[in-house]
């Protein structure tokens, strides 16, 4: 397995966020990760990129423990994030937010990009040139000058996932990506994500509240509630779940 909670949770004082929470995520996957607001979907989120560091339980990722790593450790190890609040560098340019993500994998030192050594020179012209390709594939090309606060919403989504690819994952992590989103934006969305992992090899763990989108392009389904692992398994086994209809996607229909 790429990625393994193993009884994982935490404690926020007298408060159980996470609760022995067993997750399993091979490469290449797609998997969901759903449940109500309150649930503990983000807190899984940030336990796995070291934001928070579990009180109960281990986590595994490409067969490492995660357990007392910093959040850049665990990037540089192979998990991007994306975050249900848009956070891109509005200051900077489309093209420079992503150079931003590149910075991480350069081989020269800060001594050498003080004095601008011919290898930190080469570095910077290599990041150019992988960042303007990867903009291409994302269709950003064209406004690779803009600032990134020019762009429309679905525009700032593709380039959000753009910057964390550009950190080369194995596991990306999306948060809430179809947030905002109306009806013709969310297929759109739903295209890309899938395009995302067959064209980069990444797994991808999804929190997204879009049922529409979990159903329509999630392999694998977790459900949480409370904190506390309720079910998993395909899309029509979670449709079809008493347990997930009681506590999140009866309320779910009804809201709608």
């Amino acid at each position: 397995m790429l990625l393994e909670l193993r009884k994982a949770g935490i404690r926020f004082g007298g408060l159980r966020a996470v609760a022995e929470l067993d997750l399993a995520i091979a490469p290449g996957a797609l998997h969901g990760l759903i449940g109500p607001n309150g649930a503990g979907k983000t807190t899984v989120f940030n336990l796995i990129t070291g934001i928070y560091q579990p009180t109960e339980g281990e986590l595994f990722f490409d067969g490492h423990s995660l357990r007392g790593k910093r959040p850049d450790q665990i990037a540089r190890s192979g998990i991007g994030r994306t975050f249900q609040n848009i956070r891109l560098f509005s200051g900077l340019s489309v093209l420079d937010n992503v150079k931003v993500a590149f910075t991480q994998r350069l081989r020269s030192n800060l001594f050498q990009s003080v004095l601008r050594t011919p290898a930190h020179a080469l570095d910077e012209a290599a990041i150019h040139e992988e960042a303007l390709a990867l903009l291409d594939r994302f269709s950003l090309l064209a406004v690779a000058d803009l600032g990134a606060e020019q762009l429309p919403y679905g525009a700032r989504r593709r380039l959000e996932i753009a910057r964390a690819l550009a950190t080369k994952p194995k596991l990306l992590l999306l948060d809430e990506p179809a947030a905002g989103m109306n009806p013709s934006e969310a297929r759109e969305l739903m295209h890309l994500i899938r395009w995302v992992r067959d064209n980069f090899g990444v797994g991808i763990l999804l929190i997204e509240h879009h049922m529409a989108v979990v159903m329509g392009i999630c392999e694998q389904i977790t459900v949480l509630d409370h904190g506390t692992h309720i079910a998993e398994g395909n899309p029509e086994e979670i449709r079809k779940n008493p347990k997930v209809i009681e506590a999140y996607l009866g309320a779910e229909e009804g809201a709608h």
